[in-house]
């Protein structure tokens, strides 16, 4: 299957899951990810070889802040949508086992045809192979519902005028909505680059990040819940078992914000 270059990148955050559930369990745990290592063993092992502790919990990380507020939210609602935007090969319905929301997993066909081969489908879950800018997608989704979104390494690869008129049509398309995404300053986007082409795609260039949280949500038109960073967690219940490098970037990431999940209210 022919996937673009955009795409290729779906196997480096399924890796560092893999990684993250094998080696750090008390702190990420995701069984259906490990259930494909075979699946998947070669693109794997070979982001596993070329990536850093660092990089490969880095990514761990940013799912396991994504999940506590995808539960958060759910927790608020007795009935929700949650809608991942360039969804790849995410495994959130099954690690999450979230009932009372119905999940929808959104992307370019060929990866929804490569997804649904691999993963196959959640009870609670909907796919739908398609251009995420086409707001076609959203006839497939109750709008009456509050609807978290959810971009989990996505936005990046994108111009800055297409992530933004993508948050105004959300907020014109749904009244009560959250939109969360992971972002990176502008010496986080070279770092992210210079990763990306280390495990072998040279084509995927990230364009896309984000400085002030605040500034942005007023860029956008939107209100701004929170700006979270990656590891104040996982610093914490890991501590020595990480080595003292992934620890010193670590804090030092957290510090400058360099990496952040930025979550917001688009009812405004």
């Amino acid at each position: 299957m022919n996937l673009s270059a955009v795409s290729k990148t779906l196997f480096i955050p399924l890796s560092a899951r893999i990684f993250a559930s094998k080696n750090f369990p008390e702190y990420f745990y995701d069984e259906k990810a490990l259930s494909l290592e075979k699946i998947v063993q070669t693109n794997c092992e070979s982001v596993q070889e070329k990536s850093s502790e660092y990089a490969l919990m880095a990514s761990a990380a940013r799912y396991y802040n994504m999940d506590d507020i995808v539960r958060k939210f759910c927790a608020k609602y007795p009935k929700c949508n949650v809608v991942y935007l360039g969804a790849g090969l995410e495994t959130a319905c099954f690690r999450l086992k979230i009932t009372n929301a119905s999940f929808c997993e959104i992307d370019l066909r060929e990866v929804i045809e490569l997804r649904r081969r691999v993963l196959g489908e959640c009870a609670n879950e909907a796919l739908v192979g398609c251009d995420m800018f086409d707001m076609a997608w959203v006839r497939r989704i109750n709008e009456s519902l509050p609807t978290l979104f959810v971009a989990c390494g996505v936005f990046q690869y994108f111009k800055r005028d297409q992530v933004l008129n993508l948050i105004r049509e959300l907020k014109n398309a749904f009244k009560n909505a959250e939109l969360m995404f992971d972002a990176t300053n502008e010496a986080g986007l070279k770092y992210a680059n210079k990763y990306v082409k280390s495990v072998g795609n040279d084509e995927a260039i990230m364009r896309f990040c984000v400085e002030d949280g605040y500034k942005f949500a007023l860029e956008a038109g939107v209100n701004l819940i929170e700006e979270r960073v990656f590891f104040a967690d996982v610093r914490k219940i890991l501590a020595k078992r990480l080595k003292f490098a992934t620890r010193l970037i670590m804090k030092f990431v957290d510090f400058t914000k360099r990496a952040k999940i930025l979550h917001f209210d688009l009812k405004c």
